[in-house]
């Protein structure tokens, strides 16, 4: 309803955790820390570099790069009736377009090592 949402990781590399260097979690709140939220507009993508540091006091070199994803929107649109026990005459009934929302989708490259100048080079 609201187009708010929560962030998912689709996918990641490694696949599992190393024993020294665990992924961090909740990176996904980090990519976008206003929230997940669907827009009708596409959005100039965005990147940033920033430091996590987790419980352990590790630090977390991160690269964000959000860019937006056009998807269908699934929800139902009704039609208001003009009041009840009332005869309506039935109207055509012509195909409804869903309207096109935007998505955020970022790819993050997280690293131990400070080198913020590599992550921007393209």
């Amino acid at each position: 309803g609201s187009g708010d949402g929560q962030g998912q990781i689709l996918q990641r590399f490694p696949e599992k955790d190393w024993e020294d260097n665990p992924f961090p979690q909740g990176i996904e709140l980090f990519c976008q820390p206003s929230g997940w939220q669907l827009f009708t507009e596409r959005n100039p993508p965005t990147f940033f570099v920033a430091v996590l540091t987790d419980i352990n006091s590790e630090r977390h070199y991160c690269a964000c790069f959000t860019f937006w994803e056009a998807v269908e929107s699934t929800q139902p649109q009704s039609h208001p009736r003009n009041g009840e026990g009332e005869a309506e005459e039935e109207e055509p009934s012509s195909p409804v377009q869903p309207a096109q929302l935007f998505a955020p989708k970022s790819l993050v490259l997280v690293s131990r090592l400070d080198h913020a100048e590599v992550f921007r080079v393209s």
